[in-house]
């Protein structure tokens, strides 16, 4: 648990459906999370909460999509993927185990120096991406935002660690002190994973999609920490193929301009923010934080430094 307040009952109760749902086919358990969240989206749409709100005008923006009827559509379908990605927290290690998950770009894992740094974004099923982790040699750290719902910590926790199967990895919470724990780690050559799309008290942080956005968060973190530690930098992404089914996209390390670590660290973070950006645009519907995107409201904080 995270240690900040008790589970409410019904949390309790989705505690208890996740210990059913391991014991149940992928599908259906894909299927089930499916359900809830289509639920939900409908819900929501009648409602008319500001996600919805938000959708409807980020459908539009980055789909295209004029017709209100269609992007209620789209919102449901959304809402769907994110109630099946839940439920397949309990399943993830199945779903690679049953070659659900199509993994491109192994070869480019090879001759890494170390540490190294998977730089990967919440599109899809993006918690697949610890299966990459486990392809590098050695150790590994991934950075993550604890959920404030207790039982949803425990069960990300729980499907986290379990990538490592006894090997040594580690969580690291996001906190004011995580900066100094990624930077213990990466100097004792662990790999990381950082998740450099980022959302921080309801702004999204990067990528900009047409914003200016200063240098800051996580994108900033991981490439201070690689250009420091002349750790390589691995863009992945994960794509939906269908229920259940899914491509983790591993691309070729990114090359750091010269100069400096405030120059190299520069080049990386403008690389990937370009990489974020494509991957985005390309399915933006798969893309978490889509219902808390505001490309109008500006930063609430300052460049990192």
């Amino acid at each position: 648990m995270n240690g900040e307040r008790r589970p409410t009952p019904v949390e309790y109760l989705e505690l208890g459906l996740s210990v059913l749902m391991r014991h149940l086919p992928v599908t259906w358990v894909s299927a089930i999370g499916a359900w809830f969240g289509a639920r939900y989206g409908r819900r929501g749409i009648a409602a008319g909460r500001k996600w919805v709100k938000r959708l409807h005008g980020n459908i539009e923006r980055f789909g295209g999509v004029a017709d209100p009827a269609e992007r209620e559509r789209r919102i449901v379908d959304y809402t769907r993927r994110v109630g099946s990605i839940y439920a397949e927290f309990t399943v993830l290690q199945r779903l690679v185990e049953e070659g659900r998950v199509e993994v491109v770009g192994v070869e480019h894992l090879q001759g890494l120096s170390r540490p190294a740094i998977l730089a990967s974004a919440h599109l899809a099923n993006w918690e697949l991406v610890g299966h990459v982790l486990t392809l590098l040699e050695g150790a590994g750290s991934v950075l993550y935002d604890p959920p404030a719902n207790p039982i949803r910590h425990r069960l990300a926790v729980e499907a986290r660690l379990a990538w490592r199967r006894g090997r040594d990895g580690e969580l690291v919470p996001a906190s004011p002190g995580a900066m100094r724990h990624l930077t213990r780690a990466i100097a004792q050559g662990r790999n990381l994973l950082m998740y450099v799309d980022e959302e921080r008290d309801g702004y999204i942080r990067a990528p900009s999609l047409g914003r200016e956005i200063p240098y800051a968060g996580n994108r900033w973190l991981t490439a201070r920490l690689a250009a420091r530690y002349q750790a390589d930098v691995v863009p992945v992404h994960v794509e939906h193929l269908g229920q259940a089914r899914y491509r983790v996209v591993i691309e070729p390390k990114l090359i750091p301009g010269e100069g400096d670590a405030e120059t190299r660290a520069r080049s990386l973070a403008d690389q990937m923010e370009r990489h974020l950006d494509t991957w985005i645009r390309a399915h933006p519907e798969h893309w978490y934080w889509l219902p808390w995107f505001e490309p109008g409201r500006p930063a609430p904080f300052r460049a990192s430094t």
